[in-house]
């Protein structure tokens, strides 16, 4: 009994001893025998702000494909198929329209996960293997902020004409088997991408309104302490914008937003900001309480 009493008078005085430090944090430097003179008395508050803008690029996957049980007429097939696409797009005659392609798949046709196999794959009953070349491209648009939605509209629908008149297959094809859970599996939100991959200035705006935010905050909490707010001595980034994992299939990594919609993306930033706080003059404490 003695013992279960103690354990509580312990964990009271425990609790009692964190609520009384928790207006302010302290900062002890590590392996330095004069750490508590050289302690860190401060406010540590978050720092959030958005910037928007209209996207300046749309994007649109395509795939190329061919098959044949003649490894020789597969691959005529598909630099035919690959050729008409390339001079269906070259016809258009747009200069903010670019091709860019991906790597080439060389695949077996029909290989299709199935959850009623063992690994996931039926076993192949076929006398020869029908090979198929794959390839994926992505049509870009650039230039699209100062076009109004209906130009952009009219845009869309021609690409997307031209892409199925030369034969080929609109949107992005994930292979993944759909009964297993997969977190990195991104599955397609529309047929086309709007981007804004120049948020480098909009990404500094971003930042300079949340230090700002930070220090509107810091100077409440200094002025309801009845201290001094200092100047930053750390800064942590809690939510960075265009920051993503990159598949092997996509080109060299950069920052950029994407968005379904033809709408304004926000540019979002969230910091964790550190300041110095000092005790007030005797003039201005007596000011503050007369």
């Amino acid at each position: 009994m003695n013992n279960v009493y103690a354990a509580i008078v312990c964990g009271s005085s425990l609790l009692i001893a964190l609520s009384g430090s928790a207006r302010a944090q302290y900062f002890a430097s590590q392996g330095n025998a004069a750490g508590a003179a050289e302690n860190i008395e401060g406010f540590t508050v978050a720092g959030k702000a958005s910037v928007s803008a209209k996207p300046n690029l749309m994007e649109i996957d395509l795939e190329v494909s061919a098959s044949s049980e003649l490894s020789a007429d597969a691959i005529v097939k598909y630099r035919d198929a690959r050729r008409r696409l390339h001079d269906a797009f070259t016809g258009l005659k747009l200069e903010n329209i670019a091709v860019e392609e991906r790597g080439l798949l060389v695949d077996q046709k029909g290989m299709m996960m199935n959850p009623y196999y063992f690994n996931g794959f039926p076993q192949n009953n076929r006398n020869k293997t029908e090979v198929q070349l794959a390839r994926k491209l992505v049509v870009k648009g650039s230039n699209i902020r100062q076009m109004d939605e209906e130009a952009v509209l009219q845009l869309i629908a021609k690409l997307l004409d031209v892409a199925q008149d030369a034969g080929a297959r609109i949107g992005s094809q994930p292979e993944f088997n759909p009964y297993v859970y997969n977190p990195y599996n991104r599955s397609s939100s529309g047929l086309v991408r709007f981007v804004l991959d120049d948020i480098g200035k909009l990404e500094e705006q971003a930042y300079e309104k949340a230090i700002e935010d930070a220090r509107a905050r810091a100077e409440r909490l200094a002025r309801l302490s009845h201290v001094e707010l200092g100047s930053v001595v750390g800064v942590r980034e809690l939510i960075v914008p265009g920051e993503r994992n990159v598949n092997a299939d996509e080109d060299t990594a950069h920052k950029r937003l994407e968005s379904a919609k033809f709408q304004e993306i926000p540019v979002r930033v969230e910091l964790l900001v550190r300041f110095e706080v000092h005790p007030q003059p005797k003039g201005k404490e007596r000011a503050a309480n007369p």
